[in-house]
């Protein structure tokens, strides 16, 4: 269902992406200073909206909305290009990690990065333009530019939460452990939503993981779920962990709530399946001794 969700908003953001072309910056100018204004207001709320609820058709139907008609206003926009840049990454995301290539359709990360560069283009003084380049390089393996736009990010503007978080992943994938911790303890006070919190806690878990601290693992993952009771996807990640650890009889517990949740997701199913057989196997081998 997660998969199917975003498969059924392809078609969306590609009529956006279309849109985009259809209004080439620098061939049509906003009419006014308030023009300007309301596509600033439109398409920074796009890509936030969009940030938020990557996997809500609805919410993301809303926010393409948005940017169409911030494009409309003002195709020079720098947010026109960053609300594109984000929507195509969530239009090509298949499954796991977001900052690892392999989790989205080939040829997702060429037709987002040219998107985030025209954004720095359009809005060289914009914090989040040089946070979204960064992502991305992120992604490309490419952590001297995702260094140095991260950097930009900051320096333009400190109170940010994307750079510091960004940098947490940065570091994090470096392997750099009190580093990644550092930087995303920044990004939790800056943190104004509810869903960047819960990244944060995300990524925290997996340099825990790194840093072979399971006890602390644990804790983030409940931490989630307690702050966020009614995201099926965070019971099937504790779920993942309590697998991982040979917790097959709890992680049964942990895939069930996940599907109450979200009863057509094939993944929480398949591993449903695959923790009932590996508990029934432990049960065996306990009985047979």
């Amino acid at each position: 269902m997660l998969r199917s969700k975003i498969r059924n908003s392809r078609l969306s953001l590609l009529f956006m992406l279309l849109l985009g072309l259809a209004f080439p910056a620098g061939l049509i100018c906003a009419d006014d200073a308030s023009d300007v204004t309301s596509a600033r207001e439109l398409a920074s709320s796009s890509y936030y909206q969009i940030d938020a609820n990557r996997f809500d058709q609805a919410q993301l139907t809303q926010a393409l909305v948005k940017l169409g008609q911030a494009a409309k206003l003002n195709p020079d926009e720098p947010f026109v290009y960053l609300a594109a840049s984000l929507a195509n990454l969530v239009a090509g995301y298949r499954i796991g990690d977001w900052y690892e290539l392999n989790s989205f359709d080939a040829g997702t990360l060429e037709k987002s990065l040219p998107l985030a560069e025209k954004s720095v283009e359009l809005g060289p003084t914009v914090s989040q333009g040089y946070a979204q380049l960064g992502r991305l390089h992120i992604l490309r393996k490419d952590f001297a530019n995702a260094e140095r736009n991260i950097s930009k990010a900051k320096e333009l503007d400190p109170s940010n939460f994307y750079p510091w978080y960004f940098e947490g992943i940065y570091y994090e994938k470096l392997r750099d452990i009190a580093s990644a911790n550092k930087a995303f303890d920044e990004a939790e006070v800056r943190a104004t939503r509810s869903d960047q919190r819960t990244n944060v806690n995300r990524h925290r878990s997996r340099v825990a993981s790194i840093a072979h601290d399971p006890v602390q693992q644990e804790q983030l993952l409940l931490k989630n779920i307690s702050l966020n009771p009614k995201d099926g996807r965070l019971y099937s990640e504790y779920a993942r962990f309590l697998m991982c650890k040979g917790g097959y009889e709890e992680s049964i517990v942990q895939w069930e709530k996940t599907l109450t949740l979200m009863p057509t997701w094939s993944y929480a199913q398949t591993n449903l399946t695959s923790a009932r057989r590996l508990a029934a196997i432990e049960r065996e081998k306990r009985t047979s001794c």
